[in-house]
């Protein structure tokens, strides 16, 4: 299962390069504005091949982007309606997303502060223990996820992604074969329990008829 070669079709008109070579597409050059894609004459073609180039790539920078919320939305939308999701998904709701008038709860806030960064949060460990797949516990998964950086620090928060995809590749055969007799059980129910703690309540429905629930949020492959 691994990554596809790096495939841009409409935008290979735009700089690119590849940070590795299992993941991780960048366009550096900070005239690509995903703003401007939205409002190109070939737009459905540019997000179809942007979506294309994601599920390929696992992830895609863009550099100093001007993109507003409601831009990340409708950029959200498009790529999900153009890459084939089912007719009754809309934006994926995060279980512990605050859902204020100003973002909606589509939207997630990622604060060292509070919020869902915060949700199972350990100060006695490495970082290396918070590598995470996102919302895997949904029936429904969301397909893509976007994130902007607002504030940084001046020295460390730093974000990184792995491949699983190359990961998988580097094992053994016979342990693929093992592996791929298994069940997974995916279990979010500490967003339950952190919602319970805090006084929260649990968003219902997150994006989709099937991601319903506010007890047990649990899935199984």
């Amino acid at each position: 299962m691994a990554v596809a070669p790096t495939t841009l079709g409409s935008l290979n008109a735009f700089p690119s390069r590849d940070e590795t070579t299992h993941i991780g597409t960048c366009f550096p050059d900070k005239s690509v504005q995903l703003s401007k894609i939205l409002r190109a004459s070939n737009s459905d073609e540019l997000i179809k091949d942007l979506a294309i180039l994601t599920s390929n790539r696992c992830v895609v920078w863009f550099r100093d982007q001007d993109i507003t919320i409601e831009e990340q939305r409708e950029l959200g939308r498009c790529m999900g309606e153009l890459s084939g999701k089912p007719k009754t998904s809309t934006l994926h709701k995060h279980p512990v997303s605050e859902n204020a008038p100003e973002l909606g709860g589509d939207i997630s806030v990622i604060s060292s502060l509070s919020g869902i960064s915060r949700v199972g949060v350990r100060t006695d460990t490495r970082a290396s223990n918070g590598w995470h797949a996102d919302i895997t516990f949904e029936p429904v998964p969301s397909d893509y996820a976007i994130l902007k950086m607002h504030t940084l620090p001046p020295v460390g928060g730093d974000t990184l992604w792995a491949s699983g995809y190359e990961a998988y590749d580097r094992l053994s055969p016979a342990f693929q074969k093992f592996l791929e007799g298994l069940t997974a059980v995916h279990d979010g129910n500490f967003f339950v329990d952190y919602a319970k703690a805090q006084g929260l309540e649990i968003q219902d429905n997150r994006g989709s008829p099937e991601n319903t629930g506010t007890t047990n949020l649990t899935a199984v492959q």
